[in-house]
């Protein structure tokens, strides 16, 4: 991951990214330190090359500080006796899923189908009727993630 300095940044505009990431300011008063005008800071934060530093900067300060803190975090709370098992428990999952543990997928217990391709228009029917439950959920999964982008169109 570049650093700062690889990005081609006045010092200014580098304080600027500092006082954001690093020390967690406010833009309008990170504005005011590294001496912008506080209105003019979002035109500036917009600029491409401060967009990626600053963009760049919190994933190396998630990698290199938030993620072992959230992991010391979620390890001591796994510890704590007092924490409610549910919680606990919510919390295992969610450090082992993150680890890529991932929870075994549910085993077709039914005998070998043939693929899709193979099957005849009467065997693919039935295999719609089978699983119209499991497809209606998937698609709903699926409108409900869509985003409406009728507006970029026109």
């Amino acid at each position: 991951m570049p650093s700062i300095a690889a990005y081609d940044l006045t010092e200014q505009q580098r304080t600027l990214v500092r006082l954001i990431v690093n020390e967690g300011r406010r833009p309008e008063e990170a504005a005011e330190i590294a001496g912008y005008h506080p209105k003019s800071v979002y035109k500036t934060m917009r600029l491409p090359a401060v967009a990626a530093a600053i963009s760049e900067s919190i994933q190396l300060d998630l990698a290199v500080v938030g993620a072992p803190l959230a992991y010391r975090v979620a390890k001591s709370l796994l510890q704590d006796a007092s924490v409610s098992a549910r919680v606990r428990a919510d919390l295992s999952i969610k450090v082992l899923d993150r680890a890529g543990h991932i929870a075994p997928t549910r085993k077709d217990t039914s005998p070998q189908q043939k693929a899709l391709s193979e099957m005849s228009r009467d065997e693919l029917a039935a295999f719609i009727e089978r699983n119209q439950a499991e497809i209606d959920k998937v698609e709903g999964e699926l409108a409900s993630r869509a985003k409406d982008v009728s507006h970029y169109l026109r």
